[in-house]
C-alpha cells in the first residue's frame, strides 16, 4: 500500500490540484443553490450532498483527465441514489 503522499500525487494526476477542484466545485454548487433559493425550492440533506457529489465529479473532470471513465460513472450512481431517494418519497406521498 503507498504511503498518503504517493496517493495525493497519484490523485493530482488524476484529478488536478485540489485547490481547483475545491474552487470549481463550490462555484457551481454555488450557482445550484442559489438557483434553488431563488425559486424557492428547499433542498433536502439528500438532495445537496448529491448534488454536491455530482458536481466534485464535473470538477475533477474538467480540472484533470476528462476521459477517466470512473468519473461519468459515480455520477450516474449519485443521480441513481437521488432518483431512488426522490421516487421513495413521492410513494409515500401518495
Amino acid at each position: 500500500m503507498s504511503n498518503v503522499g504517493e496517493t495525493l500525487v497519484q490523485r493530482t494526476n488524476r484529478y488536478g490540484s485540489m485547490e481547483d477542484n475545491a474552487l470549481l466545485t463550490q462555484t457551481l454548487m454555488g450557482t445550484v443553490m442559489a438557483s434553488a433559493r431563488d425559486r424557492g425550492h428547499v433542498l433536502t440533506p439528500m438532495h445537496k450532498e448529491c448534488l454536491h457529489m455530482i458536481m466534485h465529479k464535473v470538477a475533477r473532470m474538467v480540472c484533470g483527465d476528462p476521459l477517466y471513465a470512473d468519473n461519468p460513472h459515480d455520477i450516474a450512481g449519485y443521480a441513481t441514489l437521488l432518483e431512488k431517494y426522490i421516487n421513495e418519497i413521492n410513494a409515500e406521498g401518495e
